[in-house]
């Protein structure tokens, strides 16, 4: 296939899709807030995952004594590749023809490449934060598909793993003494760090309006209401050192099977969400810079907008067709695992 710029440039296309990914991660895809995206000129991610964990408490020393010595944290260089991926789509012969006549008046042929080249893109942010989801949910991403097989295990604490001892569901359960619990693993873990963020579904949300345990707190001279109100919740867990929940249902299509980011029983500890990449510690969302970008005609090589994903237009002549396709390379980062934690609560 040959590249094509008789309706639209590859860099005026790829500005126009990354218009619409940045769209999508501020309404649907928003666990970016948590792995917030960063652009290197390269293919490889790189990141120095420390050892501080607790601090060591100094000693006393008499006076005119010698200071004792102090250690230092062993750190580790942690490196590795960014996956390809990539998505495409055909304007065949048919397809073509009963747009000439509309493309003369209106553009439509421009028009329907831009609307496929989104469709790709939104392919591609769909699979990005479906990894996401799974390196907040198991501390590792799974790649299992098209001949690809890999797992990166960011090597979580298996602490932070848990399953709750009663499910949620149960009027039994003691949900507030499970997060305080789980609070105190990350606080322990974490070197103080309180978690900045609680994040599930509204399946666990609407159980946790319903407990026992929280309507008894909220109860006023008149009784304990039967449901109690998120405003009601927000206030418990703030008044019990907690943080605030970020309800979070995003699902994608996976092999035409509607396949949720996180699951509805998972409740997760997070840092706060971070307003951008040097604000978490967490980790990030490493988008390297395709072949594509490199090649002149995309207009790109060379500039700061070459990382990232990109698209452009492309034809074959037997038979006549024009493909658009998106393409990436792209994988989120925990660069310190621990500051994430996962229950099962359902």
């Amino acid at each position: 296939m040959l590249l094509n710029t008789d309706y639209i440039q590859p860099a005026v296309l790829t500005g126009y899709i990354r218009a619409a990914a940045a769209d999508r991660e501020q309404n649907q895809f928003t666990l970016s807030r948590f792995l917030p995206n960063v652009y290197v000129d390269d293919l490889e991610y790189r990141f120095a995952r420390g050892g501080e964990g607790l601090t060591e408490a100094a000693t006393f020393r008499a006076y005119d004594a010698e200071a004792p010595i102090g250690g230092r944290p062993g750190v580790t260089r942690v490196t590795g590749e960014l996956p390809p991926l990539s998505r495409k789509i055909r304007q065949g012969e048919y397809d073509r023809i009963r747009q000439r006549a509309a493309d003369r008046q209106a553009g439509e042929m421009t028009n329907a490449l831009q609307r496929d080249a989104v469709r790709m893109a939104r392919a591609l942010a769909a699979r990005i934060e479906l990894a996401r989801g799974d390196a907040l949910t198991n501390g590792k991403v799974t790649i299992a598909e098209n001949g690809v097989t890999a797992t990166v295990d960011f090597g979580r604490s298996a602490l932070h793993t848990v399953t709750a001892a009663k499910v949620w569901s149960d009027p039994t359960a003691t949900i507030l003494t499970d997060m305080l619990g789980w609070r105190d693993t990350y606080l322990d873990t974490n070197d103080g760090d309180k978690p900045g963020a609680a994040v599930t579904s509204q399946k666990v949300v609407n159980n946790m309006l319903r407990n026992p345990e929280f309507r008894a707190l909220v109860a006023t001279v008149v009784g304990s209401p039967s449901i109690v109100s998120m405003e009601d919740l927000q206030r418990v867990l703030t008044a019990n050192g907690l943080p605030p929940i970020y309800v979070y249902d995003a699902k994608v299509k996976v092999a035409g099977t509607a396949t949720r980011v996180i699951p509805d029983d998972r409740f997760l500890f997070l840092p706060a969400p971070a307003g951008g990449p040097d604000e978490t510690d967490l980790g990030a969302t490493f988008w390297g810079t395709t072949v594509e970008a490199t090649d002149p005609r995309y207009g790109m090589a060379g500039t700061d907008d070459a990382p990232g994903v990109v698209a452009g237009v492309y034809g074959t002549e037997d038979p006549p067709a024009l493909w658009t396709k998106a393409a990436a390379i792209a994988l989120p980062v925990l660069a310190n695992p621990d500051l994430s934690f996962t229950a099962d609560v359902l």
